[in-house]
């Protein structure tokens, strides 16, 4: 199916010169020193009005000269020569020459003819003027004194990542000056590959910039023009339009997207609204507004809504798209020891499919919203945890809710031990207390309220694809539940023995009796006590060869037994009361548990006995480098765990299947991790489950393998090398920068349409890198049905040239014999521009995407843009 296309191109290209639209990827700075954007030195008022006779300078004036200085005393005429310097106040000068007249308060800078130079065009020694913090360059500066005039001939400066040029710039006034020749561009080459250019500009310093006309130059071909330009000249955050973009799509019409406005409310909040308009009807709103308050707390509200539609009216595939997405955040540090942290989502279950930007929220199945109010005390190793959770399917609209959830711990003390043992002086300070003094004491205590609504469908048997019922089912349900360990530590030996004893006591408000009449819910006051015991011992042994070939000094073996016993009775015991009985109508008595409905369950049936036994071992070598001036070198070979245990009191299958764990990274190349289960006990056809019978008194040697999962990756590169900053860096490649007194998160958030097809600047100083992952996981349980599943991932990238950059990505499932979302991406680095070229070629997300664009991040908008989407969705 050929794919819609869609052709965009910036519409207000020139919105962003010289810094002039807000981009809402900026940040919310502090006032910064007056600054102009443009090639004009912000010469601050140096002179008084001085009487007849006076020079009109106020002040002393700090001058240096590496060849001479000529002064004269009857014409008060100084002329420096060589490496001049002077300082006048916040004014610093440098030049190869300059020129006072002390009589009309007047001075000029310029540099000489440089004469190792043959064809006469070169200079040495140019006026560099520095002030306020910003350094300005030109050929020739003069200055006025007295009237506060200046002129710079040729002058080019740096500011904010940008470079300005002016061919005159004339002071008139104290915050007035006259441009002749004004260009501004990012672009750091001699001779820039594209720049904005007006032959008469205005600059009113912290005001605005009155340009007439402005045009856009791309390697000087002039290929947009305005009559005449109104850009702001104030640093940091301010509001204005945000620059829209065009396009026209097969199903929706032309189209205008992200167009709207941002307001800068004030140092510690900002607003920002897009729109996408359509003409075949249907638009898209997003908004965010954002708050802030440095070292306090930092929040959110963002609301996207949209009404699409495809088709024309009385279409028979016309169809309407009506969707919201919702989004509240906020966190804040309280004090020290409290912090309160929130994020809640509402969205409709089409939302993220139809509308989203984000190849995350895409494959999203449901939305997770919560709050958490944090407490420590940490001096008494307490902790408090207050949540509001929401948990909400997009596929069945099904909604959980915990309304709240609280949870209370308090971690391990030691009520019988002394501040310090008695004999701690040259032994270690745990083997020097009493066995009393090592026994633990831990609490933890839940308290939750939950709330669930659950959708049914309910078929029709007449016709079941058309006609159904859709049944809302909703629950509640409360507890809290407590939990008391006890526990100690004490060697015996090479022996660790670890004693513990566990208890703990759940409290509903609702219990559930059955007979053969039905089930019905018994409200009031139930406890839910149980408890288990148990002793755990632990070792730790080693093995040592040392084979002292190809370069391998030794290999260790590290075994770690633990072998627990741990008792915990019936509960299912009618003395205790928290299991029900009845005679079915067959006869049969049936068991039921009273509490299976609430939140933290009832109590466990079935006595337990049983032993457990857990084994670990690692394999460690250690191996001579080839720098004879190092170490030894150690690395894991592999890691092995099995874990078994033993039910004396079970009436059958006393014997729990062996868990087995592998894990090895050969050489830090290919990581190797699998796991594996093995039952004992053979399966029953006719039972369908497994019976009290072991395997080998069928003949059968080894357990059943009931479960096996294995994963294998590796990531390959070639060694990094040094490369050279080549033209301006782009926003991706920018630092995150630190926080200003009331700034909004980072600056990179505050662009609101981040899309699907965004990516980041390529790093070319690796020339290649290649990742591969392969898993594989089967269930077979019974023995008949096997529940398999098995894919691999790779992705790769590698530069065709020093500017051409190739990667790609995907991932193929070998069940389904189906690729899933692969990818292709191109970029080309042009200097001070980029190309990236983003292609999905099958899939929900089919689709591509060609943008060239400017790097700096000041001129985001800068850019000409094709696409085509399977979705009709464009960013």
């Amino acid at each position: 199916m050929e794919l819609p296309s869609v052709r965009i191109v910036s519409v207000i290209v020139t919105v962003a010169f010289l810094g002039a639209w807000p981009a809402p990827a900026q940040v919310l700075p502090s006032t910064p020193p007056d600054s102009l954007l443009s090639t004009i030195p912000s010469l601050q008022d140096t002179a008084r009005v001085a009487g007849p006779g006076a020079s009109g300078v106020d002040t002393v004036v700090v001058y240096s000269a590496s060849d001479s200085i000529i002064y004269s005393m009857r014409t008060r005429y100084m002329n420096l020569y060589g490496k001049s310097d002077l300082k006048y106040r916040t004014i610093g000068l440098k030049a190869e020459r300059v020129d006072v007249n002390w009589n009309t308060a007047t001075l000029t800078a310029q540099g000489v003819r440089d004469t190792s130079d043959t064809t006469g065009t070169k200079t040495i020694g140019s006026p560099v003027l520095v002030d306020g913090g910003e350094t300005y360059n030109g050929h020739r500066i003069g200055y006025n004194f007295r009237t506060q005039k200046g002129k710079i001939t040729v002058g080019d400066t740096e500011i904010e990542q940008g470079y300005y040029h002016g061919e005159a710039i004339k002071k008139v006034e104290k915050d007035v000056l006259y441009v002749a020749g004004g260009r501004y561009t990012t672009c750091d080459a001699e001779h820039p590959h594209y720049y904005f250019y007006s032959p008469k500009m205005k600059v009113i310093l912290r005001d605005h910039i009155v340009a007439e006309p402005v045009y856009f130059y791309i390697a000087d071909v002039p290929v947009f023009a305005l009559p005449f330009g109104v850009f702001p000249n104030r640093s940091g955050r301010r509001s204005g339009i945000i620059a829209p973009a065009y396009g026209e799509d097969a199903r929706r019409g032309r189209f205008l997207s992200h167009f709207g406005y941002y307001w800068a409310i004030s140092d510690y909040m900002d607003l920002a609204t897009t729109f996408d308009w359509y003409t075949r009807g249907g638009w898209l709103n997003r908004s965010l507004f954002r708050y802030a308050l440095r070292y306090n707390f930092t929040g959110s509200v963002s609301a996207n809504v949209t009404s699409l539609r495809t088709g024309e009216p009385g279409d028979p595939g016309r169809t309407e798209q009506r969707d919201y997405n919702i989004q509240l955040t906020h966190n804040q540090q309280i004090d020290p020891t409290t912090r309160l942290d929130a994020n809640f989502t509402f969205a409709s279950g089409s939302y993220f499919r139809n509308v989203s930007s984000n190849l995350n929220e895409i494959l999203r199945q449901n939305i997770i919203s919560n709050a958490t109010l944090s407490k420590t005390w940490q001096e008494s190793n307490r902790n408090l945890t207050i949540n509001i959770y929401r948990d909400q399917n997009l596929v069945t609209d099904d909604v959980e809710e915990r309304l709240p959830s609280i949870s209370f711990s308090q971690g391990q003390f030691f009520p019988f031990r002394r501040s310090s043992p008695a004999r701690a002086s040259g032994t270690d300070p745990m083997s020097e207390y009493s066995w009393y003094e090592m026994i633990g004491i831990s609490y933890n205590a839940q308290g939750q309220y939950n709330r669930s609504k659950r959708f049914e469908i309910i078929k029709s048997k007449v016709t079941p694809q058309v006609d159904s019922l859709k049944k809302e089912n909703r629950n509640e349900r409360g507890g809290v539940n407590h939990q008391v360990s006890i526990s100690a530590s004490p060697k015996a030996g090479y022996l660790t023995i670890s004693p513990f004893l566990s208890y703990n006591e759940k409290w509903y408000g609702k219990s559930i009796e059955r007979d053969t009449l039905g089930e019905r819910e018994v409200s009031g006051f139930q406890a839910v006590r149980t408890f288990s015991t148990g002793l755990s011992a632990s070792t730790r042994f080693f093995g040592i060869f040392q084979p002292q070939v190809f370069g391998i000094t030794s290999i260790r073996h590290t075994v770690t037994p633990n072998l627990t016993f741990s008792y915990q009775p019936d509960f299912s015991d009618p003395r205790f009361g928290y299991y029900g009985r009845y005679i079915d109508r067959s006869g049969k008595e049936v068991v039921y548990n009273r509490y299976e409905r609430e939140i933290y369950g009832g109590a466990p049936r079935g006595r337990q006995q049983s032993l457990g036994l857990s084994v670990g071992n690692l394999f460690e070598m250690k191996y001579l480098s080839s720098d004879t001036a190092q170490q030894e070198k150690k690395i894991q070979l592999m890691n092995i765990g099995a874990n078994i245990s033993y039910n004396f009191v079970a009436d059958s299958l006393r014997l729990s299947p062996l868990s087995l764990s592998y894990r090895t990274d050969i050489g830090n190349v290919l990581n190797i991790s699998a796991s594996t289960t093995h039952d004992f006990y053979m399966f029953d056809p006719a039972a369908g489950a497994r019976v009290n019978r072991f395997v080998w008194s069928n003949k059968q040697i080894f357990p059943d393998l009931t479960s096996v999962s294995l994963s294998l990756s590796t990531s390959l590169s070639a060694p990094k090398k040094e490369t050279t900053t080549k033209g301006p860096a782009s926003r991706t490649a920018e630092l995150p920068q630190e926080q200003q007194p009331g700034q909004i998160g980072q600056p990179a958030q505050m662009r609101s349409y981040t899309g699907l097809f965004e990516e980041e600047t390529p790093d070319f100083s690796i020339p290649w890198n290649l990742t591969l992952g392969y898993t594989f996981t089967q269930s077979q349980h019974d023995p008949r049905r096997k529940i398999r599943s098995s894919s691999i991932n790779a992705s790769l990238s590698f530069n065709l040239t020093e500017n051409w950059r190739f990667s790609t990505s995907g991932s193929y499932d070998f069940i389904r014999k189906e690729f899933a979302a692969p990818s292709v991406n191109i970029y080309r680095d042009l200097h001070c521009w980029e190309m990236n070229i983003t292609w999905f070629p099958m899939g929900f997300y089919r689709g591509y995407r060609l943008e060239i664009r400017v790097k700096a991040p000041q001129l985001q908008d800068l850019k000409i843009t094709k696409q085509g989407s399977e979705r009709g969705t464009y960013y």
